[in-house]
């Protein structure tokens, strides 16, 4: 008996006569004026285990982390560490340290570094084992900074050996005037002997401190006059057994937070101190929108077309210089060089449709790290958004290939942090979480198995929110030509010799929605006549948890909701005689809903 699958890759259900299936999450999605508050089923500390799980290439015996902070936000920081390699893995984790630092507004200085030998011998690291040099991180991508990096190579690394150093960073200008902030963490998959981190500051300053899973501690060590110190403490923690599509360790490991703005919306106020100037609406900005919305009528029709506009004519580059990561250029500019990062398209955006008294305000946002913000008000911040208060609506016109509405998965479910008061909307909100609304498939296949056992397959694909934006940026990037090819490697791929052919839209035309259209055809699939079977293949949207035993579990699945939509049709050849097929199938728990019909 032969057995038929699917062909396409994205061709999610196989069944005679028509199907309709449905993977739908339970819980409904935030809105954009919902202040939702992080997941709490996730501890906000996992117990450290009493022994070793796992061996570590390495182990932390040592990790003192000392600020000493100003009143107008200028901070020192000393850093002593010395790590113990583990394994051969460990050796080329710690072969050489990268420090890096902004060279216009902080100093560093290696104070001393060495390596203790398995036998007990001292080697120095030598002034020609530590370099300096630009940090290449943007190197193949759109960023330019003023960052360099001081690395230090450890010479003669073997396991049993030890590596000791340390560095002083003076930070002479804050990136936000008189304010100061810091996160600090430490994983729980990482073997921590002494974990030692406080902060000397003025006594009557302002300091508001957020832990999880660290010990008070008092250095012995005198504050000065006038100064208080605070401190906290690990002990001994062994490394814990990493689980399978668990979530970001950050949100279940020891942690502080601490920070002088006395709440959220005073991290807004001091962004926007310095960006309001910026999204003035100036001549330059008043020629460009009336080119833009020539013709447009209707407040939402020309928002519509003034994101287009930056998304698409603005290509995104990161530059970062002394506190230009805090601080955009003005529209003007962004106009003449027709790049910016987030900032830059934010302010640009912002500026735009207040030339058409459309109002917009930036939003600042963690996108794509892990989504449990402190509650302390600490920058942990990393992009702005633009949100649109009239249409209560949130767009990100930095994607490039996101249509005016849709977010990419890195922004959705997020807090964010207007940086301006708009009148009866709080400065908290969320973006929309994941769910159909915000991400899905949607797919219609019809498949003929015709007298002479060839396959006939044909199939269109379109996605919702956050997989629309993934289709349209993967087909951004096939060149015309190359179609027939990749559906014959993806014949090839399956064990099947044939032809195929695919067929799409202009990734960036948002006026229309992107569809993939594919046909394939494979002679000789089935063996006919003659009897078969018809497997109904998964549709890529299950999890596979590999020792995925819930009972011993500590952490839930780091599962987003979704809607997958697969109508599938499959014709056999006239007086073919079916001896069974699926029952229908309606299933719900707390994870999500299953639909299927035959």
């Amino acid at each position: 008996m032969r057995r038929i699958a699917s062909t396409f890759a994205l061709v999610t259900l196989l069944a005679a006569g028509s199907t309709h299936a449905q993977l739908l999450p339970a819980a409904p999605t935030s809105t954009a004026g919902n202040a939702a508050t992080p997941d709490r089923t996730i501890p906000e500390v996992i117990p450290a285990p009493a022994r070793a799980e796992v061996q570590s290439a390495s182990s932390n015996l040592l990790l003192a982390d000392a600020y000493r902070i100003e009143r107008n936000g200028s901070f020192t920081e000393t850093v002593t560490r010395s790590v113990r390699i583990n394994t051969v893995a460990g050796i080329s984790e710690w072969s050489s340290v990268r420090l890096p630092y902004s060279v216009s507004r902080q100093k560093l200085d290696v104070l001393s570094a060495w390596v203790s030998t398995p036998d007990g011998k001292r080697i120095e690291v030598g002034k020609n084992q530590i370099f300096t040099k630009l940090d290449n991180a943007g190197v193949g991508a759109p960023m330019f900074s003023d960052t360099e990096l001081r690395i230090i190579v450890f010479p003669q690394l073997a396991v049993g050996a030890t590596l000791h150093y340390s560095y002083r960073i003076d930070t002479h200008e804050a990136l936000f005037p008189d304010q100061f902030s810091d996160i600090e963490s430490y994983s729980r998959y990482g073997d921590w002997g002494k974990v030692r981190l406080s902060y000397n500051i003025p006594a009557d300053l302002p300091f508001h401190v957020e832990s999880h899973g660290m010990q008070p501690w008092t250095p012995a060590a005198s504050a000065g006059s006038g100064r208080k110190l605070i401190g906290f403490a690990l002990n001994n923690v062994p490394p814990m057994a990493p689980e399978t599509i668990a979530p970001n360790p950050y949100v279940f490991s020891p942690r502080v937070a601490v920070s002088t703005f006395p709440d959220y919306a005073a991290i807004g106020d001091a962004y926007w101190a310095r960006a309001r100037a910026k999204a003035a609406v100036t001549p330059e900005v008043r020629k460009l929108v009336d080119q833009i919305t020539h013709g447009i009528s209707g407040k939402r029709a020309q928002a519509v077309a003034i994101y287009d506009w930056v998304s698409k004519h603005i290509r995104y580059v990161a530059v970062y210089f002394g506190v230009g990561g805090v601080v955009p250029h003005d529209a003007d500019t962004v106009i003449a060089n027709r790049y910016g990062d987030c900032k830059d398209h934010a302010t640009l955006l912002e500026a735009l449709l207040a030339a058409k008294r459309i109002d917009a305000v930036g939003a600042l946002i963690n996108a794509g790290g892990p989504n449990r913000p402190p509650q302390v008000a600490a920058n942990h911040f990393n992009h702005i958004i633009t949100y649109l208060p009239e249409w209560h609506l949130f767009v990100d016109s930095t994607v490039g290939e996101a249509p005016f509405g849709e977010l990419p998965g890195s922004d959705l479910g997020r807090q964010v942090v207007l940086v301006r008061a708009v009148p009866g909307e709080p400065r908290v909100m969320h973006t929309p979480g994941f769910g159909p609304a915000t991400m899905g498939l949607i797919s219609d296949d019809h498949s003929e198995i015709t007298a002479d056992g060839s396959l006939i397959a044909h199939s269109s694909e379109r996605g919702v929110g956050a997989s629309d934006i993934g289709m349209r940026g993967n087909f951004l990037s096939v060149r015309p030509g190359q179609e027939k090819y990749i559906m014959q490697s993806m014949l090839a791929s399956r064990g099947m010799q044939g032809t195929g052919d695919m067929q799409f839209g202009n990734p960036l035309d948002f006026a229309r929605p992107f569809v993939l259209r594919m046909q394939v055809k494979v002679p000789a699939f089935a063996q006919l006549p003659g009897p078969a079977a018809v497997t109904i293949p998964g549709s890529g949207t299950w999890i596979n948890v590999p020792g995925g035993d819930a009972e011993a579990r500590r952490l839930p699945l780091a599962c987003t909701g979704s809607a997958r939509v697969s109508n599938t049709r499959l014709s056999f050849p006239p007086g073919s005689h079916f001896i069974a097929i699926p029952p229908p199938m309606n299933f719900s728990n707390s994870a999500g809903h299953y639909q299927a019909r035959y």
